[in-house]
C-alpha cells in the first residue's frame, strides 16, 4: 500500500491510500481517495498480442452525485520498434483520443487527434517533432484547439545538459489569435546524489522553485513555491510541501 498526503492553499489536506495486486496476467491499482471516491485500475499486457496493452479506469462520483460511476475508460496500447500507438474513450465524457509516434535514430514525430461524439466535431490536433543528441535536445510542436480562443499554437524549446549534474533549458511559445511571446527559463542542478534543485521563471514573473530530498530509503520530501515577482505585495504566492512514502 502507498499512502499520499498533500496540504492544500488553503490550508486543507487532501490523501489517497492506493494498493496494488497482481492475479494470472492481471495487474490493478485501487485508490481510496479523501475526497470519498475510488478508482479502479485494471491492465492488460501481451495477451492479445506482444507490444499490446489493454487498460480499463473507472471512478466512482463525489459522495451525493448520482450514478454509478463518474469515470469510464478503455485505452489501448500498441509498442514496436518503430512505432507505438495508443487510443483511448471516456465513456461518460464522449471524448475519444487518438496519438501516433514513430522514430528513426533521433528523430521523433507524433501526432495526435481528439474526437467528441457529444459534439460530433474535432476538439484538439497537435503534432511534434523531437530531435536528440547526448548533450542537448530540441523540439518543436504545434496544437490547434478547434474553437477556443487560443487557436493554434507553436512551442519550441531547447534542452542542454551541461554536466552530470546540470542541466538547462528554455521555451517559446506563440497563440497565432494573440499579439504576445511567452519565454520560459529553467534550470536543474543535483547537489548530491540525494538532492537536487529546480528553477523556472517566465516572461509574465512567475519564478518557480522546488528542493527536493530523499530524507531516507523509504521517504523523499519536496519543497515547492511559486512566486508573482511582479506583484510581490499580492497575496498570490504558492508554497508547498510533499512527503512521499513508499514501502
Amino acid at each position: 500500500m502507498t499512502p499520499t498526503a498533500t496540504k492544500n492553499a488553503d490550508n486543507s489536506f487532501s490523501g489517497s491510500l492506493a494498493a496494488k495486486y497482481a492475479v494470472s496476467g492481471l495487474e490493478g491499482e485501487a485508490t481510496l481517495n479523501s475526497n470519498g471516491t475510488m478508482a479502479l485500475n485494471l491492465e492488460s499486457a501481451d495477451t492479445i498480442t506482444n507490444g499490446m496493452k489493454v487498460i480499463l479506469d473507472c471512478e466512482t462520483p463525489t459522495p451525493g452525485k448520482a450514478g454509478l460511476l463518474s469515470v469510464g475508460k478503455a485505452t489501448v496500447e500498441y509498442k514496436s520498434d518503430t512505432v507505438n500507438c495508443k487510443s483511448s474513450y471516456d465513456y461518460y465524457k464522449g471524448d475519444a483520443i487518438v496519438e501516433l509516434a514513430t522514430a528513426y535514430q533521433s528523430v521523433t514525430l507524433g501526432c495526435s487527434m481528439d474526437y467528441s461524439t457529444t459534439k460530433s466535431a474535432l476538439t484538439k490536433l497537435g503534432a511534434a517533432l523531437q530531435f536528440v543528441q547526448p548533450d542537448f535536445t530540441v523540439v518543436a510542436k504545434c496544437s490547434d484547439s478547434v474553437g477556443k480562443a487560443d487557436g493554434q499554437v507553436y512551442t519550441g524549446s531547447y534542452y542542454h545538459k551541461v554536466s552530470g549534474d546540470m542541466q538547462v533549458g528554455a521555451e517559446l511559445t506563440k497563440a497565432m489569435n494573440k499579439p504576445d511571446v511567452s519565454l520560459a527559463f529553467g534550470t536543474a542542478y543535483k547537489l548530491d546524489k540525494d538532492t537536487s534543485v529546480k528553477a523556472k521563471v517566465d516572461s509574465d514573473g512567475i519564478l518557480c522553485a522546488s528542493y527536493k530530498q530523499k530524507v531516507s530509503s523509504m521517504t523523499t520530501m519536496t519543497l515547492a513555491s511559486q512566486i508573482d515577482t511582479v506583484n510581490l505585495a499580492d497575496n498570490k504566492h504558492k508554497f508547498g510541501l510533499v512527503l512521499n512514502i513508499t514501502p
